[in-house]
């Protein structure tokens, strides 16, 4: 598993300390300028796949 994450799963490695630096100037300064990473919820609804991964059921 570890082998297939090291040579398959990896597509890219980037180096962003510059933009690191950036957004750390803007927390001291301003937070409305910040970027930030938008997550969404990703929603199982296969119970096989729920039960496997120890998920509860999705409900809306």
């Amino acid at each position: 598993m570890l082998g297939a994450y090291a040579k398959n799963w990896i597509v890219n490695i980037e180096d962003i300390s510059d933009f690191v630096r950036k957004q750390r100037q803007k927390i001291k300064s301003d937070y409305a300028e910040l970027i930030t990473a938008r997550e969404t919820v990703y929603c199982v609804f296969d119970t096989k796949i729920q039960n496997k991964l120890g998920l509860s059921a999705w409900t809306e």
